[in-house]
């Protein structure tokens, strides 16, 4: 009976084990947009950045400003 116990303790302490090491890594990404023509891309999010913070001027139409619409974790390949 002891060491039908003792083994089911070792197979449990192995699998929490590997669980453990296949944590998954997640990357922050940000989604930007332009407020006229909706061109967006995905960049990585930097530190101090929040929805709707304003990151310059459209590249494609030249006339609306890029904003942050969406930040957003995804897991890291």
């Amino acid at each position: 009976m002891i060491i039908l116990f003792a083994i089911l303790l070792i197979i449990t302490v192995i699998s929490e084990f590997r669980k453990r090491s296949r944590l998954v890594e997640y990357v922050t990404r940000e989604l930007v947009e332009c407020s006229i023509c909706k061109y967006s891309y995905e960049e990585e999010y930097e530190p101090g950045d929040f929805i709707s913070m304003i990151k310059g001027t459209c590249p494609k139409c030249g006339k609306g400003v890029l904003k942050i619409r969406a930040i957003y974790s995804v897991e890291k390949k």
